[in-house]
């Protein structure tokens, strides 16, 4: 199968959506911005390329809508082009201005990328899930961590990101699922370190069912992978929607990972529904996350806490 980060929408004629995530934290952690590039097929054929970002400083978001005879993608590689702004795995350059949406523009160079591990039989995040046609959703992470030079400005603010530190996820299919909570936290306290965690229910084959992942790194020593499709077990999952708090206890191969997360501010995204970017969801981008994990014998293997992590809750 093609690397699933690189553009797979070529060729669709209708329900389907495609788009990349790049977050973007500044050295000293007062800026924190999402840059997301994509495209969209609604089910009457009709396509448009677009640019989300979203500014955690104050939850402003933009939505830069393009004909999608501007929007081109690589085959065989992470680079995406809408009307000359470019997002690629080693960086991003934008020019952003649009009437009643805002000017976004400016570049940064990533390095020292830290990419997912994958393999022949493990090709991304969602396991053996990965192979099976016309999934709802599927998620795939980049890179799980990388360095960032260069600035951005949003309407007139400058925002100094060098120094600073990024991730880059995707998502493609037809819609997000119904109910789902995602979290994705880097810049821990203790070490460099990233973790993700989703929650959704999944259809499948006429029917639906609730599943998971779960991915932490230390890019050392740990790594640690929970996943309904290797047997591990959420044992215990609370969520409060109102509050913007969830939390879980993962056992399974790699040991057990107890974690909270909280969500802080937060702005309005597009997101799709068949297609169609018409569904609203809240996005935090300073949301905090406590992780610990431990091996069977309840041994330490790490314990930290980030407070510009990535979180939405969807149910």
């Amino acid at each position: 199968m093609k690397n699933p980060a690189f553009f797979l929408g070529a060729g669709k004629h209708g329900t389907y959506f495609e788009g990349w995530y790049f977050k973007c934290i500044s050295r000293d952690r007062r800026h924190a911005v999402a840059l997301i590039p994509g495209m969209a097929v609604t089910p009457a054929g009709l396509r448009h390329g677009f640019v989300q970002v979203i500014n955690a400083a104050n939850g402003r978001t933009y939505y830069f809508d393009f004909p999608y005879d501007c929007f081109s993608a690589a085959v065989d590689q992470l680079d995406v082009t809408i009307c000359g702004n470019r997002f690629s795995s080693g960086g991003l350059r934008v020019d952003l201005s649009q009437p009643d949406v805002g000017e976004v523009n400016g570049s940064l160079t990533f390095s020292d990328c830290r990419a997912y591990p994958t393999s022949l039989l493990h090709p991304g995040i969602m396991g053996p899930f990965s192979f099976v046609p016309d999934m709802e959703c599927n998620h795939v992470i980049i890179h799980l961590s990388h360095g960032i030079s260069g600035s951005l400005t949003l309407d007139g603010e400058f925002l100094d990101f060098e120094g600073g530190a990024g991730y880059i996820e995707k998502d493609y299919g037809r819609s997000f699922p119904k109910e789902y909570v995602w979290v994705q936290a880097s810049h821990f306290d203790q070490g460099n370190a990233s973790f993700v965690f989703s929650h959704a229910r999944i259809p499948f084959m006429g029917t639906s069912f609730p599943g998971f992942f779960a991915y932490f790194s230390d890019f050392s020593k740990i790594q640690a992978r929970f996943a309904t499709y290797n047997f591990s077990k959420l044992v215990r999952w609370e969520i409060d929607k109102d509050a913007g708090q969830c939390r879980g206890l993962l056992r399974g191969p790699a040991g057990e990972l107890a974690f909270q997360a909280e969500m802080s501010g937060g702005g309005k995204l597009r997101a799709p529904v068949d297609g169609q970017m018409d569904r609203v969801i809240i996005e935090s981008i300073g949301a905090r996350v406590t992780i610990r994990l431990t091996d069977w014998k309840g041994g330490l293997r790490y314990q930290g806490a980030s407070g510009e992590a990535g979180m939405e809750i969807s149910v």
